[in-house]
């Protein structure tokens, strides 16, 4: 009987339910096993173990992002890619919608942070949608449940962790989730267009191609930003983690030099910020380093990789029991945590199987996605939910129309492999 792991489970369990951090709640329960079970003769290994996740090259990519999306939120960037969606989709019945969906896409093309997108499209777009006729419950559902688009749509910060946490090609898994994010983007289009034909959300604006023409040449240093990171990530210029620094460079260069948007004081209030959040990251990575030496101790990988194999229906019985386990991870623990401590739980059994790696990374990062935006632990609920001052029952229910999209979007990119390897296939990765 795998004793450490039950008792580590057990503490963890105690400890969240009092309320403790995930992050120290695993570290501790971890910490706590290994010094009353003895797995090994001293306690050293835990600071190694520390270090070793702490100080990875490729999660260095991590506090870059985060910073991108920092910079984002504060800087001019994300009002001009909203400038420009306007002009280009804003002509569409339910175009304010289709403009929040369109712009996070573009958007998580540069931050691949969901909490970023919800700052900046939440502050920006739900005020002018309700401002347009839209019902303040629809503009926030809709902000949402795109706000996922950020953490699909390269360069994801999800995926890095993913990647990471799974020693497969960062690079790879990042251009697998170029054709999803495509897919989703559609996907949420669609009801979109359908519930704002049927209650005549929107004012209706005339397509002008001297406007998008217009907009181009103002928010060109917006529009080039995605080719710019993207670009140099996939071409083999610069590693991952180097894109991240060139997305940071760029923005910096764009807002606080050549428009002088972005301050001194913005610039420190930005880096606190991706200090906080990166120490957090850091210390739910740096513990499920801790808890995966318990698992590993105890065989759990392969217990489990011989239960998942046992799974009626071969590949496919596997990808469904996969898909409900996601979402249900999804509702009840935050994005990055879990797709530190179950990507690599599950990851054997899918190499196992046939799959292929990015494919199941992408599947993982778009069920942790989507729990992202739902109930009861979806943090992009409870940043909406604040920004717009709207009871979170109310959103929830608007968003139910996309929430159905998401979990089809879901079942594609599972059953339908192309869907992730398409992208990877072209560029050679």
């Amino acid at each position: 009987m795998p004793q450490m792991t039950i008792a580590l489970v057990m503490g963890a369990a105690v400890l969240f339910i009092l309320g403790v951090p995930i992050a120290v709640a695993l570290g501790l329960s971890s910490a706590l096993v290994i010094f009353f079970f003895k797995p090994v003769p001293n306690m050293t290994m835990i600071p190694q173990l520390f270090a070793e996740a702490a100080t990875s090259f490729t999660m260095l990519a991590v506090p870059l992002f985060i910073l991108v999306g920092n910079l984002m939120e504060r800087g001019t960037i994300g009002r001009r890619l909203i400038d420009f969606c306007t002009a280009f989709v804003g002509w569409m019945t339910g175009g304010l919608g289709a403009v929040n969906v369109v712009g996070s896409m573009i958007f998580g093309g540069i931050s691949g942070s969901s909490l970023a997108d919800t700052a900046t499209f939440g502050t920006i777009l739900i005020p002018r949608m309700v401002d347009e006729g839209y019902s303040e419950e629809y503009a926030g559902a809709i902000t949402l449940t795109s706000s996922c688009l950020s953490v699909i749509i390269p360069p994801s910060i999800l995926t890095v962790l993913a990647a990471a946490a799974t020693q497969q090609s960062v690079s790879r898994a990042l251009a697998a989730g170029l054709v999803p994010g495509i897919l989703v983007t559609v996907l949420l289009l669609i009801p979109n267009h359908i519930i704002c034909k049927k209650r005549g959300y929107g004012k209706k604006h005339i397509f002008s191609l001297k406007n998008i023409l217009d907009k181009v040449q103002s928010c060109w240093t917006a529009l080039i930003a995605p080719l710019i990171i993207l670009g140099s990530i996939f071409s083999g210029t610069v590693t991952p983690t180097e894109g991240a620094a060139v997305a940071v460079l760029y923005i910096l260069i764009a807002d606080a030099i050549v428009f002088r948007k972005l301050s001194l004081k913005d610039i420190w209030i930005c880096l606190v910020k991706t200090a906080s959040l990166t120490s957090a990251i850091l210390l739910i990575a740096t513990s499920s380093a801790i808890m995966n030496f318990v698992i590993a101790r105890e065989n759990i990988p392969q217990i489990l990789l011989n239960l998942l194999m046992s799974v009626p229906g071969g590949k496919i019985g596997f990808l469904i029991l996969i898909c409900f386990i996601l979402l249900l991870i999804g509702m009840t623990i935050d994005a990055a945590p879990a797709s530190l401590i179950f990507t690599p739980l599950f990851m054997p059994a899918a190499l196992k199987l046939g799959i292929d790696p990015s494919h199941f990374i992408l599947l993982m990062v778009t069920g942790f996605a989507v729990g992202l935006t739902t109930p009861p632990y979806g943090v992009c609920i409870f940043s909406i939910a604040s920004i717009s001052g709207m009871p979170m029952g109310r959103l929830i229910k608007a968003s139910a129309p996309f929430y159905f999209m998401l979990i089809l979007a879901l079942a594609l990119i599972a059953f339908v492999p192309g869907v992730s390897l398409f992208a990877p296939m072209l560029m050679g990765l």
